[in-house]
C-alpha cells in the first residue's frame, strides 16, 4: 500500500467534477471497457503521480456514477460518487492491503482494510476483510486475455465487528494493465441476497473505433455507436 504521502499525491488530481470521459490535464486514457449491466469504464494514468496509480471513470445509461483510484497494487484508495456527492476513501491499510502481485505469484491473495465514506449521512467506517484466488481458467475479450478470479469479501463494521454485507463471485484480471475487472457476483445484506452480472463485453485501446465512447452498450437499450 502507499504510504501517506504517496497517497496525498496520488488523491491529488481527482476530477470531482468531471462530467465527461476527458481525463485531466497531464493524464492520458489508455482503456475502454464496455460492459453487461449497462455500465461502461474508462481508466486514466496521470505523469504527475505515482507510478501505478490508476484513476477509473465508471458510467450507467444517464452519464457518470463514480470516479475511483487504485495503486499499483490494485488496492483501491478513493472513489466519489457523482449521484449524492458522497465520498469513500481508505482510512486504515489494515493488516493486509490488496496485493496483485501477490494474487498472479501465488494465485491468492488475502485483504483485510478499513474505509471511511462520507456523504449527506455523515461518516461510516467499514472493515473489507476477503480472499481472490485465481481459477486457473482464461476468458478472451477483444483478443485480450483475462485471468479469472473467484472472490469472497465481508464488509464489517469495525467497531463492533457485525457482518454488514457479504460479496462473493468471480472478477476478471487484465495483468499486462495490473486491473480488476468486473465480473459476477452475488451481494447479501440483512439475509436478502441480490445478484448481478458486470463481465466485459468490449476492450478497447486508442485507435479502436468506438475507444473513449462512454455510453454504456450492452442490456440497457442504449444505440449502438
Amino acid at each position: 500500500m502507499a504510504g501517506a504521502l504517496t497517497f496525498a499525491a496520488a488523491m491529488a488530481p481527482l476530477p470531482l467534477s468531471a462530467q465527461s470521459a476527458t481525463p485531466p490535464p497531464g493524464c492520458e486514457a489508455f482503456l475502454t471497457i464496455q460492459y453487461k449491466g449497462c455500465l461502461a469504464s474508462i481508466y486514466w494514468r496521470c505523469s504527475a503521480a505515482p507510478d501505478g496509480i490508476t484513476w477509473e471513470a465508471t458510467y450507467g445509461e444517464d452519464g457518470p456514477i463514480s470516479v475511483s483510484t487504485y495503486n499499483d497494487e490494485f488496492q483501491w484508495l478513493d472513489t466519489f460518487f457523482f449521484f449524492d456527492g458522497s465520498r469513500q476513501r481508505i482510512a486504515d491499510e489494515g493488516p493486509k492491503p490488496a496485493s496483485l502481485s501477490e494474487l498472479l505469484e501465488t494465485g491468492e491473495n488475502v485483504y483485510d482494510f478499513t474505509t471511511a465514506e462520507v456523504g449527506p449521512d455523515g461518516m461510516e467506517r467499514t472493515q473489507y476483510a476477503g480472499i481472490d484466488r485465481l481459477t486457473g481458467d482464461t476468458k478472451t475479450v477483444s483478443g485480450e486475455e483475462l485471468l479469472i478470479t473467484e472472490f469472497a469479501t465481508v464488509a464489517r463494521d469495525p467497531e463492533t465487528g457485525e457482518i454488514r454485507h457479504t460479496t462473493e463471485g468471480n472478477q476478471y484480471v487484465l495483468a499486462e494493465e495490473r486491473l480488476f475487472l468486473l465480473g459476477t457476483d452475488s451481494w447479501s445484506e440483512n439475509g436478502v441476497t441480490e445478484e448481478s452480472d458486470y463481465s466485459p463485453v468490449e476492450i478497447l485501446r486508442p485507435g479502436d473505433k468506438t475507444f473513449g465512447k462512454t455510453k454504456p452498450r450492452y442490456e440497457c437499450g442504449a444505440v449502438d455507436l
